[in-house]
């Protein structure tokens, strides 16, 4: 992986054109068929994924499957092992962002089978500012996942049309196009990560990367852009990442979530909601 060596100081700022060989080249990987259409790969990076110790688990979703997105029981917080299991999901991983103290809960739009949940927490003097977080949205129309930015209009999100709508951020790629990534301390640093993204055949691809540990230093937002590039999304966005990130597959946590400061299987942590991929049923 020479590019690395060469390019990644440059590469914490720009979207380098990648390609998903490069990703996959440095890392001792395992692919498992969970499912028909649907591929669990993991790997280990021995200093050679940005220059540090990585792990990525990458879910690959091919079109046919049902994604939802589910939240908690009101007022409570629930693993994302918790919420799959309770949807029948044969995979998942952890949503968006969420109140941990009480009043548990999301900060962030969600709307479920149709019907509002919460409304975005707004910021500022007068209650009116996005956070960088409420920039794009998830959303699910007829079991398909997709990924859209915001625009100028406000509460813009309340006027998509789908089942399932939750908003997230910031966006990584749109159309194929790298987002511009804001420099402050949520971006820069590294940190545990889960995203999001979509090819253009229609295969969702599912990622997160451990971090806070020796063996995974976790990636900065410039970073996961970069890995969603190489995996060939055209759309792209980050979710809720930190003790929070966690990926189920047929009811086992196949990453290594941080919240007991252990590289194993235990740390998970409860969260408002899931994104869950379903089978679909046989005909």
């Amino acid at each position: 992986m020479n590019w690395l060596k060469n390019s990644f100081i440059i590469a914490l700022f720009l979207c380098l054109p990648l390609q998903a060989q490069d990703v996959f080249s440095g890392g001792n990987w395992t692919r498992e068929q969970v499912a028909d259409g649907i591929v669990l790969s993991r790997a280990a990076f021995e200093g050679n994924l940005f220059g540090s110790n990585q792990y990525l688990c990458v879910l690959e979703v091919a079109p046919g499957a049902r994604f939802d997105i589910v939240p908690a029981e009101e007022g409570t917080l629930e693993t994302t092992t918790a919420l799959a299991a309770r949807t029948g999901a044969v995979a998942a991983v952890n949503g968006s962002f969420f109140n941990m103290r009480k009043p548990y809960g999301s900060v962030n739009y969600l709307r479920v089978d149709g019907a509002e949940v919460s409304p975005n927490v707004l910021r500022g003097v007068r209650n009116t500012r996005r956070t960088l977080q409420q920039t794009g949205a998830v959303a699910t129309w007829e079991g398909s996942l997709y990924m859209l930015k915001g625009d100028v209009i406000s509460r813009w999100e309340r006027d998509i049309e789908a089942e399932d709508i939750v908003t997230t951020g910031p966006m990584l790629l749109v159309g194929g196009e790298c987002e511009p990534v804001k420099k402050d301390g949520f971006n820069t640093a590294r940190h545990p990560r889960t995203a999001v993204g979509r090819r253009a055949d229609g295969t969702v691809v599912l990622v997160v990367a451990d971090g806070r540990n020796e063996l995974a230093a976790g990636l900065t937002m410039a970073e996961l852009q970069q890995v969603m590039a190489a995996l060939d999304c055209r759309d792209a966005i980050n979710l809720d990442g930190g003790g929070s990130t966690a990926m189920v597959v047929r009811g086992q946590v196949v990453n290594h979530p941080c919240d007991n400061k252990k590289f194993d299987a235990a740390g998970e942590r409860r969260v408002a909601n899931a994104i869950v991929v379903t089978l679909a049923p046989e005909k």
